[in-house]
C-alpha cells in the first residue's frame, strides 16, 4: 500500500489496481485531516463510540467531498463482528452487517475498523465486488469463506480469477490473546513468545482467502499495523478501546 494525499487527507493506495483491476477504486482513511479533538483527532468516522455527532458527520463529508463520492451511493453497516454478509444495490445504512457484496458501478462500499482487518475481494469477469470486515470473532465465524460462498453461488465467480486486498490492521506482535480465544484458530496462526499468545490475523487472512482458491499471486496486504502506527492509524487495542475509526471504502467504476 502507498500513501498519498489528497486535498490534505492521508489517504492509502494500491497502486497494482492499476496495471490488474483498473474498474476498481479502493482507498484507505488515515486518522489525519479532520476536526475530532483528542482521542478521536482528527478523521474519526466512527459515530456511537464517544465523539460527537457533528464531527463524525464533518469528517464523512470531508472524506467522501475529496473522493467525489456521494452519499447517497454509500453503503455502510452496523458492523457486529458476526458473519453477516449483505447483497446490495443501493446506497445506505444496514443493520447487523459486517460485509457487502455488489455488482453494480458507481456503489462504495464502506469498511469501518480501528485493528480488525478491511478485506476487499473483486472479481474483474464477472464485475463482482465484496468488501468485509475481519476481526478476529467473524474470522472464527468464517466470514471469508461465506462471502466467497456467495460470490461463487450467486455471482458464478471463479475464485482462481479473483483478486484481494488486505488494508492495514493489528499485526500478530501486537494482539495478545488467551489460551480460550486462541484454541479457536489453528495452531499455525498462533504465536507464542515468553509464555505469551499472540494471534496471526493477517496470516490467517491468507491461508483462508487460499483455502478458498485465490491465488497466493492475487492476494495482496498492505503490511500496516494499526497498533505500530499511531501517527496515522487508530488502534482500539493500543489506546486502550477510546480510539476513532477508519473507513476503507471499494467502488466499481
Amino acid at each position: 500500500m502507498k500513501w498519498i494525499i489528497k486535498s490534505d487527507l492521508k489517504i492509502g493506495i494500491f497502486p497494482v489496481l492499476e496495471i490488474i483491476a483498473p474498474q476498481l477504486d479502493l482507498h484507505f482513511a488515515s486518522r489525519t485531516g479532520g476536526v475530532s479533538p483528542s482521542p478521536f483527532n482528527s478523521l474519526n468516522l466512527g459515530a456511537n463510540i464517544g465523539d460527537t455527532d457533528r464531527n463524525v458527520n464533518q469528517n464523512r463529508d470531508i472524506l467522501l467531498n475529496t473522493l467525489g463520492i456521494s452519499s447517497d451511493n454509500l453503503v455502510k453497516g452496523e458492523q457486529i463482528h458476526s458473519s453477516n454478509i449483505k447483497v446490495v444495490n443501493k446506497g445506505g445504512s444496514y443493520k447487523a452487517s459486517d460485509g457487502f457484496i455488489t455488482e453494480r458501478e458507481g456503489l462504495s462500499l464502506a469498511i469501518s475498523t480501528a485493528d480488525c482487518y478491511p478485506v476487499i475481494l473483486y472479481s474483474p469477469p464477472e464485475n463482482t465486488l465484496a468488501a468485509i470486515h475481519v476481526g478476529r470473532k467473524g474470522a472464527a465465524k468464517g466470514i471469508i469463506s461465506k462471502t466467497l460462498g456467495i460470490m461463487i453461488d450467486q455471482f458464478l465467480i471463479n475464485p482462481e480469477y479473483t483478486i484481494s486486498l488486505i488494508g492495514p490492521g493489528i499485526c500478530w506482535k501486537c494482539y495478545r490473546v488467551n489460551k480460550r480465544i486462541a484454541a479457536q484458530f489453528d495452531k499455525n496462526v498462533i504465536k507464542k513468545r515468553k509464555d505469551e499468545l499472540y494471534l496471526d490475523l493477517p496470516l490467517f487472512i491468507k491461508n483462508e482467502l487460499k483455502r478458498g482458491g485465490i491465488k497466493q499471486r492475487n492476494i495482496f496486504s498492505s503490511g500496516v499495523c494499526t497498533s505500530c502506527s499511531p501517527d496515522f492509524c487508530f488502534s482500539y487495542r493500543r489506546d486502550a478501546h477510546r480510539t476513532g475509526r477508519h473507513w476503507t471504502i471499494a467502488t466499481i467504476k
